[in-house]
């Protein structure tokens, strides 16, 4: 199967692309500006979007270290499955609001995502 047979370059990809919100936490007031064309958010909302990067570039370098660790491939990929699932939820709830606008091409990723990790774990169990 074509999934399971690069598995390590769908992880290494996703990976990047999942780290990619270190920008966030590195350029606080810059980086929400860059990725999704909002201002940065003040007090406890800047806090906590810059504490969201740190989680969602966490599961990035993981995804990244499962390329080469299959031992952690089926945990990391549900958790981040689920993760990506969750949020492209949330931005499609607020389709309509402006502040979804330079969210929307994560839900195409994400989902792209999500489904190309289901289809691998279904077929490694």
């Amino acid at each position: 199967m074509i999934i399971v047979d690069h598995i390590r370059t769908v992880l290494l990809v996703s990976g990047v692309f999942t780290l990619v919100p270190i920008l966030v936490l590195l350029l606080p007031t810059r980086g929400p500006r860059l990725l999704f064309g909002v201002d940065a958010p003040d007090g406890v909302g800047g806090l906590l979007t810059r504490h969201w990067s740190m989680l969602a570039s966490s599961l990035g370098a993981l995804l990244i270290y499962a390329a080469w660790h299959p031992e952690l491939r089926a945990p990391l990929m549900l958790a981040a499955g689920i993760e990506k699932a969750g949020l492209v939820g949330l931005i499609v709830a607020d389709w309509n609001k402006p502040h979804t606008a330079g969210m929307r091409p994560i839900v195409i990723i994400d989902l792209v995502i999500v489904v190309i990790y289901a289809v691998y774990l279904l077929h490694s169990f």
